[in-house]
């Protein structure tokens, strides 16, 4: 089984998605955080026939006293954050920025490492969640509210450049 790798997204390809769905995680005045001082990151895998950019969460507080559930799935209890299903959103290698670790300063470098090992460690689990959260999110009122609109953005995806 390949491994998962890490990457950043272009923040153009996520404003473009977030003009038609609010749920993608975008947040105009902190624009900042997603190019320089913290990366949007995330793993890549395989839902149905598109590739699939799950973000990884940085550790709070709050992570900790939240239940591993369909679209949460926390790393260490919470202590190093959580991969968002709910927030996943289909992209193109294109839209990829390969991500290297080794250029973090050493505050993020060993949370950064602890989930990509995590990661690796649970492949299948992850792929199974994220393909749970895509398939019910169609027809669970709950997860309709929380989840991105998995196939309007596909369209999206599709008429993107």
């Amino acid at each position: 089984m390949n491994k998962l790798k890490l990457y950043r997204i272009d923040i153009n390809y996520i404003k473009y998605l977030y003009q038609f769905d609010k749920r993608v995680q975008y947040n105009e005045q902190r624009e900042d955080e997603y190019t320089e001082r913290r990366a949007y990151l995330g793993i890549v895998l395989k839902v149905n026939e598109f590739n699939y950019f799950v973000p990884l969460e940085h550790p709070r507080p709050s992570h900790q006293k939240l239940k591993n559930n369909i679209f949460i799935f926390k790393i260490h209890n919470g202590k190093y954050g959580m991969l968002g299903f709910n927030n996943m959103i289909p992209v193109e290698d294109t839209e990829l920025i390969k991500f290297d670790i080794n250029k973090e300063s050493e505050k993020y470098k060993q949370i950064l490492i602890s989930q990509y090992h995590f990661c690796n460690k649970h492949i299948q689990e992850i792929k199974e969640k994220a393909l749970a959260t895509y398939n019910r999110s169609q027809k669970n009122k709950f997860l309709k509210k929380v989840c991105c609109n998995f196939k309007l953005l596909e369209e999206k995806l599709k008429e993107y450049k």
